[in-house]
């Protein structure tokens, strides 16, 4: 159940950045080749994202992908 945990600080972390960017959901899940539903899931954290995933994450709010996990 620890992974739970992990997962919803990664979707917020993933949440707060985007927010902090001015991206749309809809916009970085276009931008990712993703499915804003799934997308929507990361962020709530019901979701278990693939490292290739979060790099695509990363890759579309352009950060590093470490910067998802600073604050976790």
């Amino acid at each position: 159940m620890k992974y739970k945990y992990i997962y919803g600080r990664l979707g917020k972390e993933i949440l707060r950045i985007r927010k902090a960017k001015n991206i749309s959901q809809d916009d970085l899940a276009v931008v990712c080749n993703m499915d804003r539903s799934y997308l929507a899931e990361i962020e709530e954290g019901k979701a278990n994202p693939s490292l290739k995933v979060l790099c695509k994450i990363g890759d579309g709010l352009n950060i590093q992908i470490s910067q998802l996990f600073i604050n976790i």
